[in-house]
This record gives C-alpha cells, structure tokens and sequence, in this order.
C-alpha cells in the first residue's frame, strides 16, 4: 500500500476502538505501543473502551486509559451494539478527517456498523484467529469476524500467514506491520523477579514459562506433558503460566492426572509481565496455530531464550539453534527433548537470550510500527478527502 508523506499537513484524529475483555494480549500490547510513541501532534488520538457497566478494566486497559484520552462506552451485548455505533459515530463526527482503528470483533462489529452510514475510513487490525481450536462461542465470534472485516478499508496484520487468512476472508486491502516491542533491561526487575521464584520454585530448579491466554490453541498442554516427562527423567523444572482463559480448568486437570500438579504455577493475569519474563530460565510458545505473537518479542527483550513451535510466522522471527529453538507444532515430545537441551545447557540459554535480544533491537522497533501505522492513517485520510471533492 503506496502511503502518504509524513508528516501530516492536517491533523488526523485516530479513534481507536477497544473492547474490554477478561484477559490481555497482543490487542492491548499494541495499544501501548500506540500510547509510547505515536505522533499525537500529527494524529490526536481517543481510545473508546467498550466495557460492561461496573466492570473494573484489566490493569494494561486501565493503564491505558491514563495515558490516552479516553471514553469509557457502556457494553450491554451485542443487541445493544447499534447503541454503541450511534455514540461512536457522534465521536468521529466531532473529529473531522478522523480515521478509525480497531482489535477486536467487538470493536469490529461496531466500525462495520458505524461505516453503513458513516463515511470514515477504518483500519481493522487483526492480530489472530485460532479456527478449529476455539470452541463454543468464541468460534461463532470468530466467524462473525470473518464477516466483517472485508468491508474495513485496510486490514493490517503481524504475518505473513495471517495476511493469507484475512486474504482468504475477503480483505480488499492487506498490509503487513511489524509489531514493535522497547528493549527492556533486566536490572530493574531483578527483586521482583527473585520473589516470584521464590513463589513459583520454592525448592529452586528452573523455570519454563508461558505468556498468553490459557487456551487449546497456545498449547500450553503441550508443556504439561512435557514436565511430566522431565520430571520423572529428574529434572528439576516448574511450569509457570501467566494469563486466564477457558482452558484453565482442564489445564489443572490435566496436570493432577499426569501427577505435576505443584510443579503448574497459575500466576494469572498480571499488571506487569517483565518481572515474570525475568524470572523464567526459558520462554516456551508452543501453539498448534499462530502468526507472530507479541509474546516473542516480549521474551526477547529482556534476553529469555525462547522455545518456539513452527507455526505461522514463528520461524521468521526465530532461527533454530541461533537466537531460539524451534520446535515441530503438536508435538510434546519434540518440546520436552527442547526444554531439556536448555536446561543441560546454561551457557546455550545466555547465549540464545542475547541473540534474541539483538533480534529484537534490529528487526522490531515500536518507533518504525508506528511509522508505519502513521502512513496507513495519511494515506486513507487522503484518499478519503479525494472522494469526498
């Protein structure tokens, strides 16, 4: 996509459409990317959460809201989304020229409402569908989404396996952005990551964690199954994973049955992931579907080596045996064999966290995502004012 020349000779209000949901991820790690480093002279933003009444907003949401102007908009379910539409529209109405961008099918839905009788150019941004791996609700929503995004005006997404699947749904316009994540130092999180070994590990050993929502999809299961493994080989390890979702309860099922259970530490969501990083020997991410998660990035930049599955766009970012180790999708066996190279291995995970890191510096600089997005909104901006002469 051809952009426009920055910066802006006009201001282009950006009203970024959120819902507010019980777990966090790569939606809300952009959107504090977006609050760092975005050119607010150029693009004035406003966040607008969709939240239910009452609902205290996950900590990286409230922490948002401090950093963005923000409308907090009352969430009463879909059937009361064409209320929500109407006070979003009112929002872009008193920002002329704005563009608006959204991350989730809730704020989807309400952008594809808000453009059938608004002409406002929408940027749908699409960080992942988990297809056969979601179940119940969550795939009917999956879907609806699927529905909707082609009528956005441009699509972005993190890979170049997703740019496929949003191209396969219909998308008019894709472009690819790079997710851009600060390099972190280690130091300042080091008394708050030995207190969470202390909890986690309380016998000492090592530590392989997971950062994301509990989900069949992120195979966590997978790292379960190998603990189980290692552990009846001797070593010394202990799962810690960090977030919530649906897989929860059979996660703990899963790892009493298999007899690990104290060595599964569920942390949760929590207000700050550097500490937890910090305080894993090894990043897994063995997810049976993916694209590019943030995740990666975020291990990356305080030098936690990683361990990742081949899905999606995960070799792109690690090279086997160079910056991470790469692992075969599905399999418990080939992480177990993974996750006990590096703990026989303590020179290997120091040297692979500092490749990473450098990974990071050079290829993943949240200044250059904005950039990118900052051209996205130039360009649609002006395309729009073409049409409307």
């Amino acid at each position: 996509m051809d952009r426009a020349p920055l910066p802006a000779r006009t201001p282009i209000p950006l009203v970024m459409v959120k819902g507010a949901y019980d777990s966090a991820g790569g939606p809300e790690t952009v959107l504090q990317t977006i609050a760092g480093n975005l050119d607010r002279q150029n693009f004035p933003p406003l966040l607008a959460l969709l939240a239910r009444p009452h609902e205290t907003l996950p900590p990286i949401l409230a922490d948002l809201a401090t950093r963005l102007p923000t409308e907090r908009i009352d969430w009463r379910g879909i059937a009361r989304a064409p209320v929500v539409a109407r006070r979003i529209a009112a929002l872009i109405a008193e920002r002329p020229g704005a563009v608006l961008h959204t991350n989730d099918m809730r704020s989807d839905l309400i952008a594809w409402m808000v453009t059938r009788v608004r002409r406002v150019p929408w940027i749908a941004h699409v960080h992942g569908w988990l297809r056969h791996t979601h179940s119940g609700i969550h795939r009917i929503y999956e879907e609806i989404d699927r529905r909707l995004i082609p009528a956005a005006d441009l699509v972005l997404v993190g890979s170049t396996a997703m740019a496929e699947e949003v191209r396969i749904a219909g998308a008019r316009r894709i472009d690819i952005v790079t997710n851009g994540i600060p390099v972190s130092e280690r130091a300042p999180h080091a008394e708050a990551a030995a207190a969470i070994r202390a909890r986690v590990a309380p016998g000492g050993g090592l530590i392989a964690g997971v950062l994301g929502r509990l989900h069949p999809g992120k195979g966590q299961a997978l790292l379960i199954e190998a603990l189980a493994g290692l552990r009846k080989r001797g070593f010394d390890i202990t799962v810690l994973l960090v977030g919530v979702g649906p897989a929860e309860a059979e996660y703990r099922a899963l790892a009493a049955r298999l007899g690990v259970a104290e060595h599964v530490h569920f942390a949760g969501l929590v207000p700050d992931i550097l500490p937890w990083l910090c305080a894993m020997d090894m990043m897994c991410v063995p997810s049976l579907k993916d694209s590019l998660p943030l995740t990666v990035m975020e291990a990356m930049s305080v030098s936690c080596p990683v361990i990742a599955s081949r899905a999606g766009d995960l070799p792109l970012a690690i090279r086997d045996g160079e910056n991470g180790l790469l692992v075969e999708v599905s399999s418990a066996p080939a992480l177990e064999a993974a996750v006990e190279r590096l703990a026989r291995d303590a020179g290997l995970r120091a040297r692979l966290g500092a490749e990473g890191r450098r990974t990071l510096v050079e290829k993943f600089s949240p200044a250059a995502m904005l950039r990118q997005l900052e051209g996205f909104c130039a360009t649609l901006a002006a395309e729009q004012a073409a049409r409307g002469r």
